[in-house]
Parts: structure tokens; C-alpha cells; sequence
């Protein structure tokens, strides 16, 4: 008797669980479109794969839902009110009936969307939303109405691009501009001033004989971190080579934080940078004559660090500073900046430019 006992609670329990376990049903009644160039059937549609991804309630087939429409509708009227679509949910035997609506005004496509429980005939939740409009984001649209409306997180990257009121307080030119990625290769020049500017110019001992204007080639990446809509704050790293063009190969590396008008291109841009440099420890006698160690082993007053021909490599820190604007042309975007390193033995200053593809 006992075992017969425990049998009967496993299968109640077992029951319990699958009751548990069966998820709500929803049935998408119809859309009311205005303005739109697409049809009732493609925001149907849409919807019912947006809802599917949630995984949440099984959505009734379409055509079924279609079926019954033609069947208990007459036609040229429509059923858009709580009475009506509740009477079709309970014909489906489903838990909700959604019904929807879209209207185009201008730039602006308002969604509302109503959940409804047919035995109750109340709708349980509403979502009405306002989109800055372009067509090609339609699907974008239809996802964060679905989400709002069964209260699923929604991206604010996506938010302040795409709701009309964020999106228009940002100042952007609609959905079309998003943070954009500018890695890629970039080219330009640099010139060396002061000291080091006289140093590398120098024929004599520790000069180099050459020109302080130096070409400068690299590639820099660059990973997005925050979105606001109207700035794009970025990390920047930048990996160059300088002096190609006079048989030199200076390696450098900038870290960069930037922050990028996202409507209109500038940007600002500041960060260590690490650049290898031959360097030679010495002092400036009274001739004004530059001494390195080696020459005057006796010398026991101030050293200090300078550019110099003869000098041991070493990667020394710095400061950079860079502004820029963007140019955007079809797929290709422009990248073009001025910056500058502080140094106590002549300021570095550059220009460089480069391009993104963007599919």
C-alpha cells in the first residue's frame, strides 16, 4: 500500500512539474499599419520572431491566427478592440493575444503595442514607443518594442539612437549614425623642435645629419567603451614607425583615451606614449660644449640625459596630445589629427591622416 502511495506522489509530482514547466501561450491577433510600407502580415511576422527569441510563450502559428480571423471577422471591418481580440484569444485557447499598431509621421514611426488576457478581457501590459525612422532599422525597432513591452532590458546604446526624444536631444541625424571603429593604417609627418631639433640637424660628434621633419607611418586600434550618443569615448592604441624616408626606423607606441563627436567627427585624444630613443648621459661645460661621461671620468657634478648618436637605445615614456575630425566618404571614413609631445628638449609636433572601411 505504501509503495502504491509513493507511486501516486511521484506521478502527481511528475504532473506538477510539467504544469509547471509548460509555458503561456500568445496569440499576435493583428496589426493596424498607417504610413508604413510595410504590410500588417511583415510587422506580424516580425513580432512573432521577436517574442519566439525571448523564449518565453509559445506563439501561435500565424496562418492559424490568420484562419480564424477570416473565419469569425466580417470583411472590411476590423477587430482592434479588447472585446473583439479577447473573443478570438479564447477561440485559440491561448493565455494572451497581442494586438499592434504602427504609424508612420514624418521621421517618426510610433509602435504600440497591448497584451491582453482574453479571460479577464484586460489589458495586462502596454508599450508605446517613438522611433527616430529609417527604414532599414525596422526589425531594430520592432525588437525593442517587444522587449520594453515584457519588460526585458534594452541596450542604451540602442536607446539614445533610436527613440525619437533621446535620439533628437543628442542632435543626431537619425538612426544612420552609430559609434563608428576607425582602426586602420595611418600616414603623416612629424617635426622635432629645440634642442633635439639641433641635435639631430648636427654633423658633429653626437649629430645625426638629418632633417627634424620626419614621415611617420603606423596602424592604430581602437575599441569603443562608452556610448552616449552624441560622444563615443574610444581607447586608442597606435604602433608607428618614424623616419623612413631619412634610413631611420624609430619604433613608438601611443595609449590613448579619446572621446569623438559621433555627429560631427572631432575628437580629442591624450595618453602616455613609450618611443625609442638613443640617448647618452653628460653634461654642458662652460663652452657650452655638450661632454658625455666617458670623456671626463673625473666629472662629479650634474649628469643629465640627451639625444645623442653615440648614446645606448631606451625606450622613454612621454605625453601626447592629439585633436582631429573625421570625414566620412561612402564607406570610408577619414581620419585626420594634429598632436603634439611635450619634451624639455623640443616639443614633437605631427600630422597624420588614415582611413576605415565599414561594410
Amino acid at each position: 500500500m505504501k509503495k502504491v502511495r509513493f507511486k501516486l506522489a511521484l506521478i502527481g509530482l511528475f504532473i506538477l512539474t510539467q504544469m509547471m514547466m509548460a509555458k503561456e501561450t500568445i496569440a499576435i491577433i493583428n496589426f493596424d499599419v498607417i504610413g508604413s510600407h510595410y504590410k500588417e502580415s511583415q510587422y506580424i511576422s516580425m513580432v512573432t520572431s521577436e517574442i519566439r527569441k525571448l523564449d518565453t510563450m509559445d506563439v501561435i502559428d500565424k496562418y492559424s491566427v490568420s484562419e480564424l480571423v477570416e473565419a469569425n471577422v466580417e470583411p472590411g471591418k476590423k477587430c482592434f478592440g479588447v472585446r473583439c481580440i479577447s473573443e478570438l484569444g479564447k477561440s485559440l485557447d491561448v493565455s494572451y493575444a497581442l494586438t499592434g499598431s504602427a504609424e508612420l509621421t514624418g521621421e517618426k514611426l510610433s509602435i504600440h503595442l497591448r497584451l491582453i488576457n482574453p479571460a479577464t478581457q484586460k489589458v495586462v501590459e502596454s508599450d508605446y514607443s517613438e522611433y527616430l525612422y529609417e527604414e532599414e532599422y525596422i526589425w531594430k525597432f520592432m525588437e525593442m518594442s517587444v522587449k520594453s513591452l515584457f519588460n526585458k532590458k534594452v541596450r542604451m546604446d540602442d536607446l539614445v539612437v533610436f527613440n525619437f526624444d533621446k535620439a533628437k536631444n543628442a542632435e543626431l541625424e537619425g538612426p544612420r549614425i552609430k559609434p563608428y571603429n576607425l582602426s586602420g593604417p595611418r600616414f603623416g609627418v612629424s617635426h622635432i623642435t629645440g634642442l633635439n631639433s639641433d641635435i639631430l640637424q648636427s654633423t658633429g660628434p653626437g649629430g645625426y645629419n638629418k632633417n627634424p621633419s620626419m614621415t611617420v607611418i603606423g596602424y592604430q586600434y581602437e575599441k569603443s567603451y562608452l556610448y552616449t550618443g552624441a560622444v563615443q569615448a574610444v581607447f586608442q592604441t597606435n604602433v608607428s614607425l618614424t623616419g623612413l624616408d631619412q634610413q631611420l626606423a624609430i619604433p613608438s607606441l601611443s595609449l590613448l583615451n579619446g572621446f569623438r563627436s559621433v555627429k560631427y567627427g572631432f575628437e580629442i585624444g591624450f595618453g602616455p606614449i613609450f618611443r625609442l630613443k638613443q640617448v647618452q648621459k653628460g653634461y654642458v661645460d662652460e663652452s657650452n660644449t655638450w661632454i658625455k661621461v666617458g670623456d671626463n671620468p673625473n666629472y662629479d657634478g650634474v649628469l643629465s640625459n640627451r639625444l645623442d648618436s653615440r648614446g645606448d637605445y631606451k625606450f622613454q615614456p612621454g605625453w601626447v596630445w592629439a585633436i582631429g575630425k573625421s570625414f566620412k566618404a561612402g564607406n570610408m571614413t577619414i581620419p585626420v589629427n594634429l598632436y603634439a609631445i611635450p619634451d624639455n628638449d623640443g616639443w614633437l609636433y605631427g600630422f597624420s591622416f588614415g582611413y576605415a572601411l565599414h561594410k
